[in-house]
């Protein structure tokens, strides 16, 4: 199953990226080749590097037993492992005893939210050993 980001949040990202892209290159051709102008090019294609990165790499992964969330260093953990489920407002720590991921409600899209939701409410937790 795959988690989605929201569309609404990579367009933003992509129409943000393009325009610093845009402002930057203007800059350093309508102005002296100064190197603080570069910092609107560079700011430009980290935007849509990390939209980039987003599209391809959605938020959550789950398969065969094993959550991960995507960034640049993905988090991993095995869902049979898990011992507590915290549901908040606006986000889910799952934990095991190794590891903790916490996931944000806001980045996801609605239908993705239902079946994350829907999902993890199937789950049996591990009892904790003490």
């Amino acid at each position: 199953m795959i988690i989605y980001y929201q569309k609404k949040k990579l367009n933003y990202q992509l129409y943000s990226g393009i325009g610093f892209l845009i402002i930057g290159i203007a800059i350093v051709l309508l102005n002296n080749f100064s190197l603080i102008y570069y910092t609107w090019v560079l700011l430009g294609l980290l935007q849509l590097g990390t939209w980039y990165f987003k599209k391809k790499h959605q938020y959550l992964y789950i398969t065969e037993g094993r959550l991960t969330k995507n960034s640049l260093f993905p988090k991993s953990i095995k869902l049979n492992e898990l011992t507590a489920i915290w549901k908040f407002k606006s986000s889910f720590t799952l934990e095991t005893r190794q590891a903790k991921i916490k996931i944000d409600k806001d980045l996801m899209e609605d239908e993705s939210l239902f079946k994350l939701t829907d999902f993890l409410n199937q789950i049996e937790l591990k009892p904790q050993e003490t």
